[in-house]
Formats: C-alpha cells, sequence, structure tokens
C-alpha cells in the first residue's frame, strides 16, 4: 500500500483489496480507513475504473499505484485522483481528478495532483505527464498550473496540460 501525507491531505493508492471493497460496500472501505464517507460516493468516473483496475491488479499485482488513489482531509474522503494506465513506452501517463463538491476551492486538487505527480516522476519509467480538462473549468486549470503544468495542446472544448519530468 502507498499512502502520502502532507500539505495537510493524504492520498491512498487503491489495492486489489481496497477495490474490493470498494466495488462491494464503500462504508467497508472508509470504515477501514477510519474516514468519513461523502454522499453518493464513490462518484462516476471512480466507479467506472474500480472494475478495470481491480482486474489488472489480479493479473499485474506490480502495478498498484497505477489506478485510484483516494485523496482525504482531516479524517474525510475529499475526492479521487488516478492515473490512467502504467506508463506507456515513451513513459508517458495521463492523470485525473475530482474532488468533492463540498471540498472544492480549498486548494486540495493542486496538493494532490502534486503529491502523486512527485511519486510518479520517483518511479523512474515516467517522463510525462498529461492531464486534461475543460477548458471553462478555471478552478481545474489553476490547480494543474499552481502543480507545474503548463498548457500543450487543445481539442475542442479540451485542454491538455503536461508536466515533464525536466520541467518539475
Amino acid at each position: 500500500m502507498v499512502l502520502i501525507s502532507a500539505q495537510e491531505i493524504s492520498i491512498r493508492a487503491v489495492t486489489e483489496k481496497d477495490a474490493e471493497l470498494l466495488l462491494r460496500n464503500p462504508l467497508s472501505y472508509a470504515n477501514t480507513y477510519n474516514l468519513h464517507l461523502p454522499n453518493n460516493w464513490p462518484y462516476h468516473n471512480l466507479s467506472a475504473h474500480l472494475p478495470l483496475y481491480h482486474d489488472l491488479l489480479q493479473k499485474e499485482r506490480h502495478n498498484e499505484g497505477y489506478g485510484p488513489w483516494i485523496i482525504s482531509a482531516e479524517g474525510n474522503i475529499v475526492g479521487d485522483i488516478s492515473i490512467q494506465s502504467p506508463p506507456n513506452k515513451k513513459g508517458e501517463i495521463w492523470i485525473g481528478y475530482y474532488i468533492c463538491p463540498g471540498e472544492r476551492l480549498k486548494g486540495f486538487a493542486t496538493k494532490a495532483i502534486k503529491q502523486l505527480c512527485n511519486w510518479a516522476l520517483s518511479q523512474h519509467k515516467i517522463k510525462t505527464i498529461y492531464a486534461e480538462c475543460i477548458h471553462t473549468n478555471k478552478p481545474s486549470i489553476h490547480a494543474l498550473r499552481r502543480a507545474g503544468f503548463v498548457w500543450y495542446d487543445c481539442y475542442q472544448d479540451i485542454e491538455i496540460y503536461k508536466l515533464r519530468e525536466d520541467e518539475k
């Protein structure tokens, strides 16, 4: 299990056992780590990603960390952040994140992005990290920029940002 705590928040990599708990009974997961569970959690993106990640870990346990992480602060689950898949041959990954509605604009996204990217870049396989968001989501754009990402490209209404190991 990988747990990173700094700057008032913790991010915890979802293990195979955690994924099983989250798929069966999210409250059991929260109780295991003494965390308060927000209403209607896990949200759509995490719920969609969990079965795929669980299957990946069953086949290749060394991929732990290359999937969802749970963001918590002061005993509350405040969101999730994910590495979408293991790195490709160029050492590239994509991340995504979601902060619970009542926890937004408190700096949790920026802190979680920094923590996850520091961990990812320490894995020696990863050279570039990408993230995307809708161009109208100014808080998300600011979180990426504060975490060191720079604008890279756009596609329709989606902006793509990147963070390179040598630019960190």
